[in-house]
């Protein structure tokens, strides 16, 4: 069985090992294709991984990642304050592979020199479409459009190095794929699936998209 890393990139700590409910559902699609999920939050990384890992996940989190901290007082965090999670990433052997998920994906865009920006308006939607998509192997088998649920009130407006865009909506960037790293950024939240798990009332997309990628560790 392999161990996935799931890195809680939320300000808040919870007891080790412990899930936030949002993700309630992640495990057992792991645990589907014979892995197993490992949380960790982001201020306790370990200095070693206890073993192999097979692939990381990098959390959403209420965090926005600004320049300064006047961007947003409230909600408004530094990239220096996760200088933990990018030693952590540098340190890993460079073919493992890493999925960033809404924040998780800011933070790929911002650690590799891309640049983010507020949105005019909050996104907060359970069935958002993609505008438009390449032929990737994470989003075949989806729907025409493919819809996620999206909650964000910032977004990528430029990708990080070597990364190149894969999807968008009218959001803008929905989707980076790095060039020689398997490293993929999404903005949408394909953990939330399950239809009937409130407030989120997922879409299937979700599901496939994380079988998708999980099929390729």
């Amino acid at each position: 069985m392999g161990r996935i890393l799931f890195i809680d990139m939320w300000p808040d700590e919870l007891p080790q090992g412990v899930l936030r409910p949002r993700y309630a559902d992640v495990p057992a699609c792991v645990q589907a294709h014979g892995h197993e999920l490992v949380p960790v939050h982001h201020r306790q990384l370990p200095s070693d991984t206890q073993g192999p890992l097979q692939a990381v996940i990098i959390s959403g989190s209420r965090t926005n990642l600004v320049d300064e901290l006047r961007e947003d007082p409230q909600d408004g965090r530094l990239l220096s304050e996760f200088a933990g999670v990018e030693h952590f990433l540098e340190d890993l052997p460079k073919m493992l592979p890493v999925l960033g998920i809404c924040f998780g994906h800011q933070f790929l865009a911002k650690s590799g020199g891309g640049r983010l920006e507020r949105m005019a308006r909050e996104r907060d939607e359970n069935d958002f479409p993609l505008r438009e998509a390449e032929d990737d192997p994470l989003l075949r088998g989806l729907g025409t459009p493919a819809r996620f649920v999206e909650s964000h009130g910032w977004r990528v407006a430029e990708p990080g190095a070597h990364y190149r865009i894969v999807a968008r909506s009218d959001d803008g960037i929905e989707m980076v794929r790095h060039e020689r790293l398997p490293r993929v950024g999404v903005q949408f939240h394909p953990e939330y699936f399950a239809r009937q798990v409130a407030p989120r009332q997922g879409h299937a997309d979700g599901r496939i998209f994380l079988d998708n990628w999980l099929r390729q560790l």
